[in-house]
């Protein structure tokens, strides 16, 4: 019996096996291969992991890890969220670009980390994985110990990477999608000194040092939430 029972496992290790290697197969001949990470890239990922660690490229992972060189800055007055108006998305706009400014100095170019969970097969990439890849570089895989549940099971989430002009035509766009809570993704620059995380309701910042977060706090304290931690 015990024999029988090895040779059972053993098949179904051996067909597990040949299904995954058959669905790598097909995934290569129909180009839905998950990207490989690309090269150039890692100088970042050496520099995010001496800057900024464990944490992944999203707000409230950097908050969590990074607390003594954090500060939130809200988009508009009295912790509102949402721009009614056009002089409200004004003032919303104009915020992100003065704390970015601050943070990037006289560099005129930023590198945008963009998160996705969506659609990570082992082999298989989603549509919309295969299409970041035509735009973006895919970077790297984080592991995301938010996400995990009652069984300490995590969840992956990749980030693809791109630089684009600090500029208000190449990033307004972004903020948008930020105050509308449609994609997670941070601002940052080639040496990760600096890490600008926005949301629906502003942004996450982790500065160089905790005096330069200091500084940037009192340069921009009308833009604080009133609240002892800050959010």
């Amino acid at each position: 019996m015990r024999h029988t029972i090895a040779r059972v496992a053993h098949l179904l290790g051996t067909v597990h096996f040949l299904r995954g290697r058959g669905e790598e197969a097909v995934a290569g001949v129909l180009g839905f291969r998950m990207p490989e990470a690309d090269p150039s890239w890692v100088e970042l990922g050496n520099a995010w992991e001496l800057r900024v660690g464990r944490a992944i490229p999203a707000s409230w992972s950097l908050r969590e890890h990074l607390a003594e060189r954090w500060v939130r800055f809200h988009s508009l007055p009295d912790s509102k969220r949402d721009a009614d108006t056009e002089e409200e998305e004004r003032m919303l706009l104009d915020r992100h670009h003065h704390v970015l400014a601050a943070l990037r100095g006289s560099s005129d170019e930023v590198v945008v980390v963009l998160l996705r969970w969506d659609g990570q097969g082992r082999f298989r990439a989603s549509r919309e994985f295969r299409r970041l890849s035509r735009i973006w570089s895919f970077w790297r895989t984080f592991v995301d110990e938010t996400t995990a549940d009652d069984e300490d099971e995590a969840i992956t989430a990749s980030a693809f990477v791109r630089r684009l002009p600090a500029t208000r035509a190449a990033l307004d766009p972004w903020f948008r999608r930020a105050a509308d809570d449609a994609d997670v993704f941070v601002i940052t620059n080639d040496a990760v000194d600096w890490v600008y995380a926005p949301y629906d309701g502003g942004a996450d910042v982790i500065t160089p040092t905790a005096e330069a977060r200091d500084a940037l706090s009192d340069r921009y304290s009308a833009w604080r939430s009133p609240r002892p931690d800050g959010l």
